[in-house]
């Protein structure tokens, strides 16, 4: 991917994802997991939903990281 000037696309693709979960663990977002039932995992719901929010910008973060090695951008 050619840098044109700004950042590449998988880079605001993961502003963007990042953005979501952070809406999504702040009101009015984190209604949408504000319950204790059900227990998933041994977890009340809105736990895992904080863990599952945490998980998903994990990833963008690691497959961001290894396109922008396979391109090359991380060697000096």
């Amino acid at each position: 991917m050619k840098m044109t000037g700004g950042a590449p696309r998988r880079h605001r693709l993961l502003l963007g994802v990042v953005l979501a979960t952070l809406a999504a663990t702040v009101w009015p977002g984190y209604l949408l997991g504000a319950r204790i039932e059900p227990y998933l995992f041994g977890l009340p719901f809105s736990l895992l939903w904080l863990v599952a929010c945490i998980a998903v910008v994990f990833v963008a973060l690691l497959l961001t990281f290894r396109a922008d090695m396979r391109e090359g951008r991380g060697r000096r």
